[in-house]
């Protein structure tokens, strides 16, 4: 009897085939397998087809980039596609300060010297704020004003090699952790001495020749990088004895993410590098750090690698655009991309990116202008790409949960907590918070109930709300859009929000709410409590539409410390749902969760 293929990797299955194979031998035809000495032949037999199987499937996995598991695996298929895996980022604040000389000075230049910044506390943790390049400003009347400074997190490290042809296998390898691979810099001394040229990364070999300047770079294992060089055809090569000095930022990531209070603690010098003496420094204003983030797991490389191959380093559609902005600004949570045809009214010739940052609300101006100057390389044709700020729509939960108390030991609070626990981790793993995102409210409920097995049943609420940013000390009209109808029969108001401040009555705070379709401007009596109508029509309320339309307001103050006022609406129904440039957020932190004894 021929031997019996095997095609499955269950121990039991290969034993009991090996096992009839032997049985069918007409040497062994009166042996017990079962008890006999020859059991254990078989069982090391089958234990070394199983564990040959299993590594033989595991390696076949590990050649596709769908199935591969291991990093560096993913590393090296993801570069067969043209793509090379974002590195960890600094987190980028801008800084506007004055620097005042003690005494008179025939200064004419003042210099901030690269690798050298700032000192930020953020999180009981001390980070450093430095500058990748040599910053500049002119002196006039002994003061020296830089204007809107980037500043990375991190430390600066500088690393030298030295060309050596003798050694065929010469790598330059960057041995150090957390690198951010947007902050190297190279300048090579092609004969060792003061004089040195800058190189530039390549992504591309298009425009690239024997007397290119430029250097490629590769991740390798462990999340090291590499930098290779020219070969004298694609980009020039490297003359033995040519001195390399290599510059970057390690960094902590999104560690530091939303610092806005710094100080200085950079290194000055003037034109021929002697440092003021005296000098006190001002910072006038900052904006703060934002963009840091994680290096890319394997998850988003799958994700990332074929659109980025996909786009082949053009932007025409929309799957282009979405894959080319993830390459420049990887801090990305969500982003959606349409073109200005789809627009109210039409306007031809724009691409519109919505782009939700995974560490704010919105991107700064400068981090926008920033990412549309990078897209300009590689948009075809006259086609303007215009970055506008998402529309967030956030969900609050008002959740009364009640539970066994002889089922468990646990206090309200822990069982509040378990629920809260349970809701964020839903949404970690779900596709809820995003762009066209949409709450099932069936499925949240049962989340709560099933956050511990003596939770017996819970009451939720939810309420939407949108936060805006009045123009203030103008009269303005506001237009607040939901996409999901109001529940108008609910008892009390469908509309609340917080306090502001109007022109006409600057000494107290004033509320909105509906009433009748209209929207209604009150203050509340500071000795009673009770609503005190000052204008029984200063908007309209759309509660199929899911519109609010508040006319000529002349707001002087928000709510909070930016000025921003918050609208929350009730819903018509439970599931909520997000379109186009609105981006669905369930907010947990504002949410109220209670637990009750039962």
């Amino acid at each position: 009897m021929p031997y019996t293929q095997v095609a499955n990797l269950d121990f039991a299955d290969i034993k009991a085939v090996l096992r009839e194979y032997m049985r069918a031998q007409s040497d062994f035809t009166d042996y017990d397998f079962e008890g006999s000495a020859l059991a254990t032949l078989i069982d090391t037999l089958a234990y070394n087809t199983y564990y040959t199987a299993f590594n033989t499937n595991m390696v076949v996995n590990e050649l596709f980039i769908d199935s591969a598991t291991l990093r560096d695996n993913v590393v090296a298929l993801a570069k067969q596609l043209g793509y090379r895996p974002k590195s960890i980022t600094s987190p980028t604040a801008y800084v506007s300060f004055a620097v005042a000389y003690g005494n008179s000075t025939t200064d004419t230049e003042l210099s901030l010297k690269k690798g050298t910044g700032f000192i930020a506390s953020y999180d009981n943790s001390i980070y450093q704020y430095v500058v990748t390049e040599n910053v500049k400003a002119q002196v006039s009347n002994d003061q020296a004003i830089f204007e809107n400074i980037p500043v990375r997190e991190g430390t600066f490290v500088t690393n030298t090699f030295t060309v050596n042809s003798s050694l065929q296998s010469q790598r330059f390898i960057l041995d150090n952790k957390n690198i951010d691979t947007n902050t190297i810099r190279i300048e090579v001394f092609p004969t060792g001495g003061s004089f040195s040229e800058p190189y530039t990364v390549s992504d591309n070999i298009l425009d690239a020749n024997s007397e290119s300047k430029i250097f490629f770079l590769d991740e390798i294992e462990d999340e090291r990088y590499e930098i290779i060089f020219g070969d004298g055809i694609l980009g020039k090569k490297l003359e033995n004895g040519s001195r390399i000095e290599i510059s970057y930022i390690t960094t902590n990531g999104p560690e530091s993410n939303g610092v806005k209070t710094f100080v200085f603690s950079g290194v000055l010098e003037n034109p021929e590098g002697v440092s003021p003496n005296n000098y006190t420094v001002t910072i006038n204003s900052t904006v703060a750090s934002s963009g840091g983030e994680e290096v890319e797991s394997i998850k988003k490389i799958k994700f990332n690698a074929p659109k980025s191959y996909g786009a082949q380093d053009r932007a025409v559609t929309a799957d282009d655009y979405g894959a080319i902005v993830r390459k420049i600004y990887p801090a990305v949570s969500d982003i959606i991309i349409f073109g200005g045809e789809d627009q109210d009214p039409p306007e031809y010739g724009k691409v519109f990116i919505v782009l939700k940052p995974s560490d704010a609300s919105y991107l700064t101006s400068f981090t926008k202008n920033q990412i549309v100057e990078e897209l300009q390389k590689y948009v075809v044709a006259s086609i303007e790409p215009v970055i506008i700020d998402p529309s967030i729509l956030y969900i609050e939960m008002s959740s009364k949960i009640y539970y066994d108390k002889n089922k468990t030991d646990k206090t309200p609070s822990q069982i509040r907590d378990m629920a809260i626990g349970s809701v964020q981790s839903y949404l970690d793993n779900s596709n809820t918070e995003k762009f066209n995102g949409k709450f099932r409210y069936s499925k949240f409920i049962g989340v709560i109930d099933d956050s511990d097995v003596s939770v017996n049943s819970n009451l939720t609420e939810i309420t939407m709300r949108k936060d805006f940013y009045p123009q203030l000390n103008s009269t303005f009209y506001y237009e607040i859009c939901y996409q999901n109808a109001f529940d108008k029969d609910c008892e009390g108001p469908t509309l609340s929000t917080t306090g502001f401040r109007v022109t006409e009555y600057p000494n107290f705070d004033v509320y909105l709410e509906d009433r009748d379709g209209k929207i209604v401007l009150y203050r509340l009596d500071s000795v009673t409590g009770e609503k005190v109508v000052l204008d029984s029509e200063v908007g309209d309320i759309d509660y199929e539409k899911g519109e609010l339309k508040m006319y000529a307001l002349t707001i002087i103050k928000g709510s909070f410390f930016d000025n921003r006022i918050s609208v929350r609406v009730k819903p018509l129904s439970n599931d909520v749902k997000a379109l186009r440039e609105v981006y669905l957020d369930v907010d947990v932190a504002n949410s109220s969760f209670t637990a009750y004894k039962e």
